[in-house]
């Protein structure tokens, strides 16, 4: 027999793992001085396993600590009041007179709301790809691990299937082991020297029939007993694999709430600030919008900047563990098989090191476990061929070995007739379990679980979930911090500023004219008001039409002042008395009925 194994299932060459995009832009992530190799949470070293853990909470606390400062930001706004934050403490826009806005204050309301819709488009399209692509690929994953599972159910049942045949073959092989030894432990009492006699070594050949039926028995019983234990450790683990992807319900009730969510409430807090900016105002609406939509709107965003910070150590621990430990980083199978080691240890040459080295290392020969398996089906083959001989010569010396050996060799015949049989089929069992265990079988199996669902549709799926959970989060942020958007514009109130302020005189375009004129005090603002609510006018030339002042220019010019005119009824206007020079005007007062 050649030095070199035997290697049965060919020369198949597993393929190699093909990093992701999703898996090199995650190993690339910062973690601020720590480790980022996943193994060390496996090794001995407690301080390895630390410093790999401190890395991936820094993530999440840095990821954290920016929205929570936000989120104090905005409160600060808040308590700032509108005096002092304007619109980013919630309240509506203030617009000042036309006149007056040398920086284009006016123009504000509608920049803002303008980013508030296109944030809210951004958030309503991120959250259909949190849907479309994120939760897709989990789909994936979850998909191809059932077909994992579902692989390795058939491959159990088959290796269960060949363990049942070969106990029976065994415990067959082993009564006509005991039976055979019993007829050819004295095969001819009367003559010893019956080799002599025959030219044959009948003698020797009944000796090797009985070592090999011996070796035979022990090969069954040690090994159907590990690999019966094998089957029952990898059926409890794919029975605890496939409950807990069962568990795993990715789009269950919370999920599918948080969706509609994203959906249904920037929705209706753009159709708020689509009526203000068509210069309608529903007030109902509007409460609407400030007393419940935007605070459960809050709570929504709340739950996406959660899943956002918890995402990120995730999909970093994910992206390690795709990527290898140490320095050679070979992806997955690097991973698997350092894991093992630290857990395990180093243990070159056993069974179980060689099974992992063989079927994660694309099945690289220098791993090859079976080599054991080679010796035993080879001294199986010999004794296949040593029954084989027995037979022949028994059988073809039948009369002449009745009659020097003084007993009948039917029984003998038919024993090992029968064992010969009984190890053909023990070898074929044999062949059909290395058939079954052969590397293309279980590196297909372990390609498709590890390198499909666990580092590429899984990573892909935390990629697209932690990218639109932290769009969804910022675009949240934005629109609560720009909450004013939806409530129209109010102008300033004539207030005492405007009072105080020393009067600018207008003439008359011609002393003849009967018209009144306006006068504007300098830097006063002025503001319109409607109804007995006193509820600010939506447009600022209202302004204009609010301060009706009546003159007649003529009767100032001589001197003789004409009667004042009839008192007219509105709800706050401007007095005006002729000053000393006659042509000119000044305000006198506010009245709030009549002049």
């Amino acid at each position: 027999m050649s030095d070199a194994p035997t290697i049965y299932g060919g020369d198949y060459v597993g393929p190699p793992y093909a990093f992701t995009s999703s898996v090199k832009n995650f190993r690339r992530l910062p973690r601020f001085g720590h480790s980022n190799d996943i193994t060390d949470v496996f090794s001995s070293d407690p301080n390895a396993q630390v410093d790999y853990a401190s890395g991936l909470i820094a993530l999440f606390v840095f990821l954290l600590t920016i929205f929570v400062l936000w989120t104090m930001a905005i409160i600060t706004f808040k308590v700032m009041g509108q005096a002092n934050a304007g619109f980013l403490s919630g309240h509506p826009f203030v617009i000042p007179d036309p006149v007056d806005d040398e920086t284009n204050i006016r123009k504000r309301p509608l920049r803002v709301r303008i980013a508030f819709l296109v944030a809210a488009a951004l958030l309503m399209i991120f959250a259909f790809l949190l849907v479309a692509m994120g939760l897709t690929n989990v789909n994936n994953a979850a998909t191809t691990m059932g077909e994992s599972l579902k692989m390795t159910d058939e491959l159990l049942k088959n290796a269960e299937l060949i363990s049942s045949n070969l106990k029976e073959v065994g415990d067959n092989s082993i009564s006509i082991r005991d039976a055979a030894v019993t007829e050819l432990d004295d095969i001819c009492p009367a003559d010893p020297n019956i080799a002599e006699t025959l030219g044959m070594d009948i003698m020797g050949i009944a000796d090797q029939a009985k070592e090999d039926l011996t070796m035979l028995a022990n090969f069954i019983g040690a090994g159907l007993e590990q690999l019966n234990k094998n089957l029952v450790l990898v059926r409890e683990f794919t029975d605890q694999t496939e409950d807990a992807t069962r568990t795993i319900q990715f789009w269950d009730w919370e999920m599918k709430l948080l969706a509609a969510g994203l959906f249904i409430l920037p929705s209706l807090l753009a159709t708020g600030v689509g009526l203000a900016m068509l210069d309608l105002d529903v007030r109902p609406y509007q409460k609407s919008l400030t007393y419940f939509f935007t605070p459960l709107f809050a709570i929504t965003i709340v739950a996406s900047i959660v899943v956002c910070c918890a995402m990120l150590p995730i999909s970093a621990t994910a992206a390690d563990a795709c990527s290898g430990g140490g320095n050679v980083r070979g992806g997955p199978d690097d991973t698997v098989l350092t894991v093992y080691r630290n857990l395990v240890g180093d243990d070159t040459g056993t069974i179980v090191n060689d099974l992992v080295g063989f079927y994660t290392q694309r099945c690289d020969p220098t791993y090859y476990p079976f080599d054991f398996l080679s010796e035993y089906l080879n001294q199986l083959d010999e004794a296949v061929k040593s029954t084989d001989t027995a037979y022949s010569a028994v059988q073809d010396n039948q009369g002449l070995l009745e009659a020097r050996c003084g007993r009948e060799f039917d029984n003998v015949i038919t024993i090992v007739e029968d064992m010969n049989d009984n190890l053909k089929l023990l070898n074929a069992q044999a062949d059909l379990s290395l058939d079954l265990i052969k590397c293309k079988n279980v590196n297909s199996l372990y390609v498709n679980t590890v390198h499909d669902a666990g580092c590429t549709y899984s990573v892909d799926a935390l990629a697209w979930i932690f990218a639109s959970a932290l769009v969804i989060s910022v675009c949240g942020m934005i629109m609560i911090m720009l909450r004013s958007a939806y409530y129209p514009e109010e102008y300033l109130e004539l207030g005492e500023c405007w009072m105080s302020t020393k009067p600018v005189p207008t003439k008359s375009e011609s002393r003849d004219s009967d018209e009144g004129t306006y006068p504007i005090a300098a830097g006063g603002r002025s503001r319109a008001f409607s109804g007995e609510t006193g509820s600010p006018a939506r447009s600022p030339s209202a302004v204009q039409g609010a301060v009706p002042v009546v003159a007649a220019a003529s009767g100032l010019a001589s001197h003789h002042p004409r009667p004042p005119p009839p008192p007219m009824d509105v709800p706050r206007s401007i007095k005006v008395a002729p000053s000393n020079d006659g042509d000119e005007f000044e305000v006198t007062g506010i009245v709030s009925d009549e002049f």
